[in-house]
């Protein structure tokens, strides 16, 4: 091989290298722990975060992003997908250090009715359109995730939905609820402007949600 292509094949490797450690080196794996919870455990926290404001300063409800600071506490900071089938493009600004927690796609079940549900029942529900993933998109600053559908995670133990509202509001319980889907913990970024893009596909046939789709944008400030 002569020198030339030595240094073609050098200069690959080097961007190889630069690839994975801009986007899938700054994923945290779900079995890490951050701010004294393992990242797999974040996804019945998410969903419990959903619940704990009302549904005008809901971040999954909002379209610009400008509720996108509503109730987060922590070293990790919780960005929104959307409800159902969603095309969005948020702005976003979060204070320098914080992890970012948030899902490409997911399902949540959880009992409609008192005792009408078991925890397997949920997790096996939650299961099933993920099962049938046709197409996942992770981007960060214009740079793709090699292998996104690796980011897969299921509630480790069932949860209450309602167990972060506060209890002056006496809310009920939610039991036994439980989440399945492609999640992502990133390393807190650098400071400045940062384009994050996430987009998923099901192809389930029949049962519900089925063929959502989820297609959201952030432009992130980091302060």
């Amino acid at each position: 091989m002569n020198s030339l292509k030595i240094a073609l094949l050098s200069s690959a490797l080097a961007a190889t290298n630069l690839f994975a450690e801009t986007i899938d080196e700054r994923i945290v794996q779900a079995d890490k722990v951050v701010d004294g919870q393992t990242v797999d455990e974040y996804v019945n926290t998410w969903w419990q975060w959903t619940y704990t404001m009302p549904s005008e300063l809901n971040p999954v409800r909002d379209y610009t992003g400008k509720h996108c600071h509503v109730g987060q506490q922590g070293d990790v900071w919780f960005l929104a997908g959307g409800y159902g089938s969603s095309t969005i493009n948020r702005q976003c600004e979060i204070p320098a250090g914080k992890y970012i927690f948030f899902p490409v796609i997911n399902m949540v079940y959880f009992p409609r009715y008192p005792n009408s549900y078991t925890c397997d029942m949920a997790k096996t529900s939650a299961a099933l359109n993920n099962d049938k993933l046709l197409d996942i998109y992770i981007e960060l600053d214009g740079i793709t995730s090699w292998n996104p559908a690796s980011t897969r995670m299921a509630s480790p133990d069932c949860f209450d939905l309602l167990g972060m509202v506060p209890k002056e509001y006496e809310p009920p319980k939610v039991y036994p609820a439980a989440t399945d889907g492609y999640w992502v913990m990133l390393k807190p970024l650098s400071k400045g402007k940062h384009t994050l893009k996430f987009q998923a596909v099901y192809d389930r046939q029949g049962g519900a949600y089925g063929r959502m789709a989820q297609d959201i944008e952030y432009e992130l400030n980091i302060r």
